[in-house]
């Protein structure tokens, strides 16, 4: 990802703003958020998968980040945050072809781990590194969540985003790290920040854009990606 992050003096840009927010507190942003997830799945073929099920909806730490351009929602990603009720998204995908999965959340909960899912973006802005900064977006929310261990599932053809934000396989689990999800067609890996506060596994890009949000959460800059040029505005507080 060529991304600078310099503020770029420049009156033509693309403006998007992203936002963060607890799931139950902002049912219709919710429903948004399912609505562009679901087709982004359809379009890849699939049709079943718990990332997309509305039950996260209820749930007091799912939490979404999502990045708005002329109100409209054109991409999002979650962080769940493991509570020893809910089972993380990951866990009810896989856990039980290996409920050891499982048992390493909640080894991990009292410590204060999630999961990193349900990332999406519309066809209509891909290159414009959406992708990009709502993962590592995610990732400066964590110390306000109280989260210091962080997994996902991520495909063989996410890796390219996953690795450089700091996650490592975990080949402990399932066939050295993967399943067959959501479909026997796709591999799935687990994969895991282990330490979400200094990021010691992160690129040096991921981890200066993650200080730059974490010193500011209202952060407001100009920046290029791809040789686009766009006009961020975050708003990275959660409310409750």
């Amino acid at each position: 990802m060529n991304i600078g992050l310099k503020n770029v003096k420049t009156l033509q840009a693309t403006t998007f703003e992203i936002l963060s927010f607890r799931a139950v507190d902002y049912p219709e942003l919710c429903k948004e958020y399912l609505e562009g997830h679901i087709n982004v799945l359809k379009d890849y073929g699939v049709t079943s998968v718990k990332s997309s099920n509305p039950t996260w909806t209820k749930n007091p730490n799912a939490y979404c980040i999502v990045a708005m351009r002329d109100n409209e929602m054109m991409g999002g990603i979650r962080i769940h945050k493991a509570d020893g009720v809910h089972l993380l998204p990951m866990e009810e995908g896989v856990s039980k072809i290996d409920p050891t999965v499982s048992d390493e959340i909640t080894k991990y909960t009292e410590l204060g781990c999630g999961e990193q899912c349900g990332l999406w973006n519309s066809k209509t802005i891909r290159g414009y590194g959406i992708s990009w900064i709502l993962v590592n977006s995610s990732i400066a929310l964590l110390p306000q969540l109280g989260i210091h261990k962080l997994y996902g599932l991520a495909s063989d053809y996410s890796m390219f985003l996953f690795s450089p934000a700091g996650f490592e396989i975990q080949k402990q689990f399932g066939n050295k790290g993967g399943f067959n999800y959501p479909t026997e067609k796709y591999i799935a890996r687990v994969v895991m920040i282990g330490d979400c506060d200094d990021l010691p596994t992160s690129g040096s890009e991921e981890q200066a854009f993650v200080a730059l949000l974490r010193e500011d959460t209202n952060l407001k800059r100009k920046i290029v990606v791809n040789q686009l040029k766009l006009n961020l505005s975050f708003n990275l507080n959660i409310d409750s």
